[in-house]
């Protein structure tokens, strides 16, 4: 898959300010990048995450890059921005040898600082970054200062799985399913953000539930659109979930460097079959053994008075 959803370049851009940006053609559509990569490049580089901008969405101030798809944006991007961050540690070690006139394996980073070893000779990387622009006889190959661009292309996709528990009761009466209880593990690797990832699984899940139990396009016989408004067309409210039980089983990622798994679409494909095996289990004593999605109240009650399931119904 060269070339293709497999590989992604990044770009370190230092600035005169003392900031410094990561330039990503990983745009995203709400996982929360804003939250995530500049607090990434912060921690990576030792540096305030205040002085970290991302910068993203202009064709002409980034490169060229994979949409947020697949659940691959810290898996791709995160992966070859820490690379960018090694090169540009590297590339300052490198640059505060010859600020400091010294040999390139005595400098040390850590912290956010090059320091000369044995010595209380020290510079911290933003302020490095400025300096360097002025410093005369650097190295053609160290023109850029501490810029730096990568490219990360992974040997293979990455897995994540995980154990999904949907507990429901059905009103016989109505045919009406209601969620009563749902626990989910998942192994997304090592975890970034926390917080992001637990609410990509809420919302995950929310949205697997949904289409389980109710969302459905439906057209009449003469190609009208019946569900063209929210007032006709369901979508799961807070109210028609419990209170979700989310934790971890991360087992670090062996084939990128940040050991993650891609966790955008983990929520969504535990609750599909979670909630559909939840509805057949509490079906099953009435002698119902399959029922199409969505199962609607209308078609749980259906199946449940007529013994069998009736697709369509």
């Amino acid at each position: 898959m060269a070339g293709g959803i497999l590989d992604e370049v990044v770009e370190l851009r230092f600035a005169d300010d003392g900031t410094v940006a990561l330039h990503t053609g990983a745009q995203p559509m709400g996982q929360g990048h804003l939250s995530t990569f500049p607090f990434l490049i912060a921690a990576r580089l030792g540096v305030d995450p205040g002085a970290v901008r991302l910068v993203q969405g202009d064709s002409d101030l980034v490169p060229a890059g994979t949409p947020s798809v697949a659940s691959r944006s810290m898996m791709m991007a995160g992966s070859a921005a820490s690379m960018a961050c090694d090169t540009s540690i590297e590339n300052g070690r490198r640059v505060a040898a010859h600020y400091f006139e010294a040999a390139h394996p005595d400098v040390e980073f850590a912290a956010g600082r090059f320091r000369v070893k044995g010595t209380d000779r020290a510079i911290g990387l933003l302020d490095l970054a400025v300096r360097a622009r002025a410093l005369p006889n650097l190295p053609p190959e160290l023109a850029g200062g501490l810029d730096s661009t990568a490219k990360f292309v992974s040997p293979q996709m990455s897995f994540p799985n995980g154990c999904h528990v949907t507990e429901v009761e059905i009103d016989p009466e109505t045919g009406a399913v209601a969620v009563v209880g749902y626990a989910a593990v998942d192994d997304v690797g090592r975890i970034v953000h926390e917080t992001i990832v637990e609410g990509q699984i809420h919302g995950g899940i929310a949205q697997g539930l949904g289409q389980v139990l109710g969302e459905h396009v439906v057209y009449d016989e003469h190609g009208q659109l019946l569900t063209a408004s929210f007032m006709d067309y369901m979508l799961p409210r807070a109210d028609d979930l419990p209170a979700l039980r989310v934790g971890h089983h991360g087992v670090p990622c062996t084939t990128n460097p940040l050991g993650v798994k891609g966790a955008g679409e983990s929520g969504v494909a535990g609750a599909l079959p979670s909630a559909v095996n939840a509805v057949l289990d509490a079906l099953a004593g009435r002698g119902v053994r399959e029922l199409d999605m969505p199962m609607s109240p209308s078609r749980v009650w259906a199946a449940l008075h007529a013994g069998v399931s009736r697709p369509g119904h």
